[in-house]
């Protein structure tokens, strides 16, 4: 399966946390692995725990209705 992760992205984020810590300048391939492997699974994660309707997979405690969306854009 190829990563889901963009690299370079991923590599500045990491470099980024950890500029406080000390002076770090690689990334090295196993971050990459693991963080590709969290990744899939929290999708998986969050596709188990969605319930099975409508047709946009959202976060939170329940999906809101097409109403409901347009109510809080609104505001």
């Amino acid at each position: 399966m190829s990563s889901l992760i963009n690299r370079s992205a991923c590599k500045k984020a990491v470099l980024d946390a950890a500029r406080y810590r000390n002076k770090f300048t690689r990334v090295g391939q196993d971050v990459f692995v693991h963080l590709n492997f969290v990744l899939i699974n929290e999708i998986r994660k969050i596709v188990e725990t969605h319930p099975s309707i409508g047709k946009t997979i959202m976060m939170g405690s329940k999906s809101r209705t097409k109403r409901e969306v347009e109510e809080t854009e609104l505001i």
